[in-house]
């Protein structure tokens, strides 16, 4: 019998089972944000749907905690994040918060201790005939 811990992560991030993303200092007054910066934390009672969450969050942004992402995106963007997330969740049971952060204010946010923010890596797969 699988443990909950299992369950999340079972398919989750099959890529970094492969290719292992480089984890880097992280200090979020150092980056560039290019639109408006949004913290999503959720809270997902079922496994399955916990696992479809994250594999939607890591679709529009980067895993800062188990359950927190970073996600640097447009209006348009975040609201089809958004509703891609409604049609997952139940909303009697789970809970999906976000926050918007200016570039303003992203550059006083504050982090403590060895704080590690994976990199996204893009593959390119080319076939020949």
């Amino acid at each position: 019998m699988k443990s909950n811990a299992e369950d999340y992560d079972a398919g989750v991030d099959w890529p970094d089972r492969y290719y292992p993303a480089d984890r880097l200092p992280y200090d979020p007054a150092d980056e560039e944000f290019k639109n408006m910066l949004r913290i999503v934390a959720y809270d997902i009672c079922a496994p399955q749907r916990l696992r479809k969450v994250a594999k939607t969050c890591e679709l529009y942004g980067v895993r800062i905690e188990k359950s927190v992402f970073e996600c640097d995106l447009n209006e348009e963007l975040f609201d089809k994040f958004w509703l891609e997330l409604i049609d997952i969740i139940d909303e009697n049971e789970d809970s999906i918060i976000a926050y918007r952060i200016n570039k303003a204010d992203a550059k006083e946010i504050l982090s403590m201790g060895c704080v590690r923010r994976p990199q996204k890596r893009l593959y390119y797969i080319c076939g020949c005939c």
